[in-house]
């Protein structure tokens, strides 16, 4: 008896058919709210948009958030991490065969490379190693592996100065509350803090962190510590299945004075994320040069922060 193939094909994503895009995301294996729609679209007019839904047997099993300069895919500069976005229960033929049909989809198109940053294991809600190899199998090169910091959890913090930084904000009377003031955390504590330090501006702006707050309100949050009214700082956490992704945190002089952040971080580890499995402190490098970031690596892993490495790869279409 022959075997049957099953046809595998590619379609640009179109607004009619997102319902099939939705439906791949909530049966997926490694998607997070990140490759929403609703999401990818609030900076839409920054980035030409190239994202693909892969079809097997007329069903959706993968999507590829995804956008195009000139000759160059990428998968989804505008999102911390995409790749392609895998519909559970797909077997390693069915793998291989939606990369080798987007690649061929690709090439067709006359685009010359394509660059896939994946999701990292920490987010995926089921293993990713078929995938992996698949890509590999594909011809893919490394481009750059990004370290990340992850504290696994349940996780008590041990270190004795951030035990003792978070007794010290107690004791002065500091206390951290649940908010909604995105304004005031960004005006006054985040943009002038990474001005001041990094010379740069929040990734979002105010108005795009208060779009994407109130239509993820489950899943973005923003906590702030004050002393009374006084606000010293702040973190916008991420929540997806499996983590807690610290998205942005900032404090400012009085508040390093009170070691506001040693009682806010030891909060969201032991109070907020207990039930996750892991706590994400992003990437732990310079983003211009790739060089490790020795301070930054060193406050992380006083949080329990173990470095995880997830790889950028790049496919070229000749």
């Amino acid at each position: 008896m022959v075997a049957v193939k099953e046809e595998v094909y590619v379609k640009p994503y179109l607004s009619e058919i997102k319902p099939d895009w939705d439906l791949v995301l909530d049966n997926s294996i490694n998607g997070t709210f990140l490759q929403r729609r609703e999401f990818m679209e609030y900076h839409g007019d920054r980035f030409e948009d190239a994202s693909l839904i892969i079809y097997q047997e007329n069903q959706p099993v993968a999507i590829f958030p995804a956008e195009i300069e000139e000759d160059k895919v990428y998968s989804h500069r505008g999102l911390t991490y995409a790749g392609w976005i895998l519909v559970t229960g797909l077997t390693y033929s069915g793998i291989e065969s939606v990369v080798k049909e987007t690649l061929l989809f690709c090439k067709k198109k006359g685009v010359k490379q394509l660059i896939v940053r994946m999701v990292p294991d920490f987010f995926a809600k089921q293993f990713q190693g078929n995938l992996k190899t698949a890509i590999n199998e594909a011809g893919a090169e490394v481009l750059f592996t990004a370290v990340h910091h992850c504290t696994t959890l349940p996780f008590h913090i041990t270190n004795k100065g951030k035990k003792w930084g978070r007794n010290k904000a107690i004791k002065a009377g500091l206390h951290i509350e649940k908010s909604y003031n995105f304004s005031s955390f960004w005006e006054n504590i985040l943009s002038p803090n990474l001005l001041e330090r990094h010379n740069v501006f929040p990734t979002h702006s105010l108005q795009e962190i208060e779009y994407l707050a109130r239509t993820f309100s489950g899943q973005i949050k923003l906590y702030t510590v004050k002393k009374g009214e006084d606000l010293l700082a702040g973190a916008v956490i991420f929540e997806t299945d499996t983590t807690v992704h610290l998205q942005y945190v900032a404090v400012n002089q009085r508040g390093r004075n009170y070691k506001a952040l040693d009682y806010l971080m030891t909060y969201l580890i032991e109070k907020i994320a207990h039930d996750k499995d892991y706590f994400n402190m992003g990437v732990s490098h310079i983003p211009k040069t790739g060089e490790i970031n020795k301070g930054l690596v060193k406050w992380k892993e006083s949080f329990g922060g173990n470095p995880r490495t997830v790889n950028i790869y790049s496919f070229i279409l000749l």
